[in-house]
């Protein structure tokens, strides 16, 4: 039935505290990279305040937004997706008791089959239109009502009297009234999510004068005081005194631009800011889907550019970041790109990235998972983007097995709401949470990453097991830190790459590898081609750590982190997308022969225990051109047995930070929140935001 309404160590295997002093010999011999993990994964069920809600489009993103709206919903609104007149005072209707469900857009021509599709998973019966057949056509509405939908159409002469309609439809009376200007859709949207909340008419004006239409919807709301929407360019000085001469009480929120006039919105009306949402400003489809769900919670909707914030919005940013809001955004990366996403999340205008990896294993992971989290300060953006856990590893092959399964596993079970609480609180401080996925440390693990790599239909069996593994479980992308190949896989790897960084870029989900340093073109690393892999991932993380692992030495001293840095920008890399490896473990080695150590790995509170506890006098090492220099010292244990312990400690951590200036770096990558404790998190964590969070 259709109605018309018209109203007028990064060890990434077992903690990997100790390793042989013959493995980096080894090595050699094999020409294979290792320096991997042995992860304990997790899977599950997610249920987590999202950081950013969006879609491949923008029908596919307003139903993104209903879907983490309404579980049902008895009537939706429906509107064009193309342009913006008819659909502005939209947001009322659909949060008012009549409809009270999402407002969906689709093409102006033909239904949808997405948009159908969301309208029959809420149960919905009746569907309302906003604009003539020329906005929504004849064919949507015959669509509408052949699947047993009642549809609604409320239109008018033009769009005036159109949001004149909806404002009558939705709302039975009123004092007072929003008046936006009906030539640009900015400053509608800045207020439509209170207006919805509130349900407080939202009207269209013409810049020079009211049209009569509004006037008339006006005063059959009884409403007596308006409130302008916007500066006087777009709404006149001579409307507002034309409005004032007919007894209305009128004020205006503005400022010199739809940003600004934003943020005067948002700084005088009371709305909660628990949860502060954002879209683009230079499109209206995102922030009007979004309106409805903001509206619930009587939440803000801050419209953010395509580059450069100004101080005044990052000044509002950062008041509520003080206050403790979480962000949610609208819209995916080509509405709001990540850098502003990092503004927004930061409150700096130059983030840099902070990608901290997390280790856990066996049953107690979680635990720990959620351990390391509690490291982080109040305001964890403050120093950290993103957490990488050691969650999943490739499957090696069955014994007597050629063709691999190109899947994964972890130590939880698809079911476990571990890995939702780990999502929950890694989104709860405002992080993204990147599970890292990587293969076998062993000539098993070896063989099973080649052949994934170099069959065809393994490969792209590992890539649908990756993007499944993301939709499962909600989390925002991926680490792959495939370490353990042969020279002649590294093609195959970049291809793999390619494949994986298409399937999730589409869903809007980050891509980051973590790759073994490089010195030379022709050194042992030719697995790793930095130019072509740069191409295929959001950050690269370069691992400029394990300098020393046969015999005691710095960990990463800053002339060969230097030598790997200028290698990395030879190869023509855009330096933005590469991460700087940053340790957070040292080595304590033993000696075992004339010329053989073993060595076990510390953090930089155990070493300074160790060496207080041993009466050892901390040195520091400035042979490698770090002027600052690598802490180390020597001691004899109980049993006699000879110690030389390196580490890194804040002096040298800062010598390391101020390479991203040096190379115009996009951030660090450090390994890990394992080897950090309570008493050294406090100024680690102020000397990152230091670095990371520029002015």
């Amino acid at each position: 039935m259709s109605k018309q309404i018209n109203f007028g160590e990064r060890y990434r295997k077992q903690p990997y505290i100790n390793r042989v002093s013959f493995l980096v010999l080894v090595l050699f011999f094999i020409n294979i990279v290792c320096f991997s993990f042995l992860p304990t994964p997790a899977l599950a069920d997610t249920a987590s305040t999202p950081l950013r809600i969006a879609g491949a489009t923008r029908y596919a993103t307003a139903i993104q937004i209903s879907q983490a709206t309404w579980s049902s919903a008895n009537s939706v609104v429906l509107t064009r997706g193309d342009d913006f007149p008819d659909a502005l005072a939209g947001a009322v209707l659909a949060k008012s008791s009549q409809v009270n469900g999402p407002l969906l857009i689709t093409d102006s021509k033909q239904l949808l089959p997405e948009v159908l599709a969301e309208i029959q998973r809420l149960h919905a019966q009746q569907v309302y239109i906003l604009g003539g057949t020329g906005a929504i056509s004849a064919a949507v509405e015959n669509s509408l009502t052949q699947n047993n939908l009642t549809v609604h159409r409320i239109t008018g002469q033009d769009r005036y009297e159109t949001a004149a309609n909806i404002a009558l439809a939705a709302v039975a009376n009123s004092s007072q009234a929003f008046l936006a200007s009906g030539n640009s859709f900015a400053d509608a949207l800045s207020v439509s999510s209170y207006a919805a909340a509130h349900g407080v008419p939202l009207l269209l004006t013409d810049s020079g004068t009211i049209p009569s239409v509004t006037l008339q919807a006006l005063q059959k709301l009884g409403v007596h005081s308006l409130t302008l929407i916007g500066g006087e360019g777009v709404i006149s000085p001579a409307v507002q005194s034309q409005l004032a001469g007919l007894g209305f009480a009128v004020d205006r929120l503005a400022g010199a631009d739809r940003y600004l006039t934003n943020i005067a919105v948002l700084n005088k009306l009371n709305y909660s800011t628990s949860t502060v949402y954002a879209a683009t400003g230079e499109d209206f489809p995102d922030a009007l889907s979004g309106a409805i769900l903001a509206a619930k919670g009587n939440n803000p909707i801050m419209l953010v550019p395509p580059a450069d914030i100004n101080s005044t919005t990052l000044a509002y940013l950062n008041a509520r970041r003080s206050d403790g809001s979480v962000f949610t955004l609208f819209g995916g990366w080509g509405v709001i790109n990540f850098g502003i996403e990092d503004i927004i999340r930061t409150g700096s205008v130059h983030p840099r990235i902070s990608l901290q990896y997390m280790q856990a294993y066996g049953a107690s992971a979680l635990s720990v998972y959620l351990n390391q989290l509690s490291l982080l300060p109040a305001k964890a953006t403050d120093s950290v983007d993103y957490l990488s856990p050691n969650l999943f590893s490739l499957d090696n092959l069955a014994t007597g097995q050629t063709v691999p399964s190109g899947s994964i596993t972890g130590t939880w079970n698809l079911s476990d709401t571990s890995y939702s609480q780990l999502v929950t609180a890694a989104h709860a401080k405002g992080l993204k949470l990147l599970p890292l996925i990587g293969s076998d440390w062993s000539t098993e693990g070896k063989a099973t990453l080649d052949l994934t790599l170099t069959q065809d239909a393994p490969r792209a069996a590992l890539v649908r097991q990756l993007v499944s593994m993301v939709q499962t479980t909600g989390v925002d992308g991926v680490v792959i830190d495939f370490e353990c190949m042969s020279a002649p896989t590294g093609p195959y790897l970049t291809k793999f790459m390619q494949a994986l960084y298409a399937e999730l870029h589409a869903q809007n989900k980050l891509v980051i590898e973590a790759v073994p340093s490089r010195t030379a073109s022709a050194d042992w690393y030719t697995q790793y081609n930095y130019h072509d892999l740069a191409q295929y991932v959001d950050y690269l993380n370069i691992m400029t750590y394990d300098y020393s692992t046969s015999n005691p030495g710095a960990i990463a001293p800053i002339s060969w982190m230097k030598n790997v840095l200028s290698f990395t920008k030879s190869q023509g890399l855009d330096m933005s997308k590469v991460l700087l490896g940053i340790p957070y473990y040292g080595r304590d080695w033993t000696k075992t022969g004339d010329t053989t150590y073993t060595s076990q790995s510390v953090g930089l509170a155990n070493a300074t225990n160790t060496a207080t506890s041993n009466h050892a006098v901390i040195q520091r090492d400035t042979s490698n051109g770090d002027t600052a220099g690598i802490p180390y010292y020597t001691y004899t244990d109980n049993a006699l047995a000879q110690h030389t312990v390196y580490y890194d400690d804040l002096a040298s951590w800062d010598s390391k930070l101020a390479l991203l200036d040096t190379y115009g770096l996009g951030g660090i990558g450090s390994w890990s929140l394992y080897w950090v404790s309570s008493d050294t998190a406090p100024s680690l964590n102020s000397l990152l935001k230091e670095h990371l969070r520029l002015p």
